[in-house]
């Protein structure tokens, strides 16, 4: 795969200049050719490529085809960047053509739908079952003028459908449960009957948005998230505990009884999409006007009690924040959970909940929440000395978190701080992005 994905990519290049090759490439995908005299083409390409890694190779493959409207390169990169996730195996896509019988497209046009990921304008090689018409004339005939002519499990042969990346398969559906190609009950009993099949192989199409009332699905992993969406972060304390109280209890509007003044509060509404930094950065603007990115980051970072979660909190936006650009997800420290000192004071025969705060969220599409925690010796010792009911509490709280759909990761503070810390912690983030499937 990666050598195919490699020849294609120097087919690419070989088709340009020399005076092209010292700047397409770089303009289009950042790739730099080598500009030495005396080298043929082949060879600055080979220096150019032979040395990156297969990933790289494949990201470039998507930025050329993007460019040059490749669904061959296309193909090639995303089944080099899919080879280590889940199949969604041949078995399961027939099962999705028979959920669809003889209509993929509902209100729509088949070709129109079909042509903006599959390509139908080519002659089709054996022409006597076709008549030397192309695939985009069959599809035409025997899906949109004759409908019933063809089964969706047929058209999927013929275009491909039962072979070709996830993402392009995935987009299809998309297209198929679309409000314009379906909408209504229709819409709702066909994402119930796909889903049913797409579970087996771990994915699923998950309301995204929606359109003049219409929901929209996205393909995706199918990933174990929090019911409910967040509606109110308090995070980021400096200074005393805020007590939180509801300022309507109807509508779950909180207010902060005291301590307001050393935290933050998020009120914005998040979506199925999770918190991204750049959401974040504009909500600070405008609630501190004149405030940027870095004016939030210095005012988070005076919420970290320690030196191994400032190493933690530095080092995530160090090794991600030009990588993952828009993308980012928002790294929220010291959140509340839940704190209620003047109902434990009063009432004193309750026992306090558990896990007021955790020292860093994430919030990530699909519902699902990131919880890192930092160890430090109050998380097992009382009064400096080992204790079994500390960490039973804390053990305990982790649990409910994660039956609650929540994901806990701990990390000793010793971990953070010193020689190594920086590597161990971008290794940590590289494997949870991945993990929980954030685009890169």
């Amino acid at each position: 795969m990666a050598d195919n994905l490699y020849g294609l990519i120097a087919g690419v290049l070989q088709a340009m200049t020399h005076a092209e090759l010292s700047e397409a490439p770089q303009q289009i995908a950042g790739l730099v050719v080598p500009n030495a005299e005396g080298l043929s083409k082949r060879q600055r390409i080979d220096q150019a490529l032979t040395d990156l890694p297969q990933e790289q190779l494949a990201r470039l493959a998507l930025k050329f085809a993007a460019h040059r409207g490749d669904i061959a390169l296309d193909e090639a990169g995303r089944k080099v960047l899919e080879a280590s996730e889940p199949p969604l195996t041949h078995i399961t896509r027939r099962d999705i053509a028979r959920v669809f019988g003889d209509d993929l497209a509902g209100e729509r046009g088949t070709v129109e739908m079909v042509e903006r990921y599959f390509p139908l304008s080519s002659p089709l090689e054996d022409f006597l079952g076709s008549g030397g018409r192309s695939l985009r004339d069959q599809v035409a005939q025997h899906m949109d003028r004759n409908p019933g002519d063809w089964s969706v499990e047929y058209l999927f042969g013929q275009i491909g459908a039962f072979d070709c990346s996830r993402a392009r398969f995935g987009a299809l559906l998309e297209e198929a449960v679309h409000p314009l190609s379906r909408s209504g009950e229709e819409q709702s009993q066909a994402v119930a009957a796909l889903n049913k099949v797409l579970a087996r192989d771990g994915y699923e199409l998950a309301q995204e948005s929606d359109l003049s009332g219409h929901p929209i699905f996205g393909f995706r992993p199918l990933v174990r998230g929090v019911s409910g969406r967040p509606k109110n972060l308090v995070f980021a304390s400096r200074g005393p505990k805020p007590e939180i109280g509801f300022a309507d209890a109807i509508n779950n509007d909180i207010a902060i009884l005291s301590g307001e003044e050393s935290c933050l509060v998020y009120d914005r509404q998040i979506g199925s999409n999770g918190l991204l930094w750049s959401e974040l950065v504009a909500w600070w603007s405008d609630v501190t006007p004149g405030a940027d990115a870095a004016n939030l980051g210095a005012r988070l970072q005076e919420s970290l009690a320690s030196d191994a979660e400032r190493k933690l909190f530095a080092t995530y936006f160090k090794a991600y924040r030009s990588v993952l650009g828009e993308a980012l997800p928002a790294l929220l420290p010291q959140v509340y959970l839940h704190y209620d000192p003047a109902v434990v004071k009063t009432l004193r025969h309750r026992l306090p909940l558990p896990r007021q705060r955790m020292d860093f969220l994430l919030l990530l599409p699909g519902r699902q929440r990131i919880v890192l925690e930092v160890d430090g010796k109050h998380h097992f010792s009382e009064n400096d000395h080992p204790s079994l009911k500390v960490y039973a509490d804390m053990v305990s709280a982790d649990r409910e978190l994660r039956l609650a759909g929540y994901e806990v990761y701990r990390f000793g503070a010793n971990e953070l701080v010193g020689h190594g810390a920086e590597a161990r912690i971008a290794d940590f983030f590289e494997k949870l992005f991945r993990l929980h499937r954030v685009r890169q």
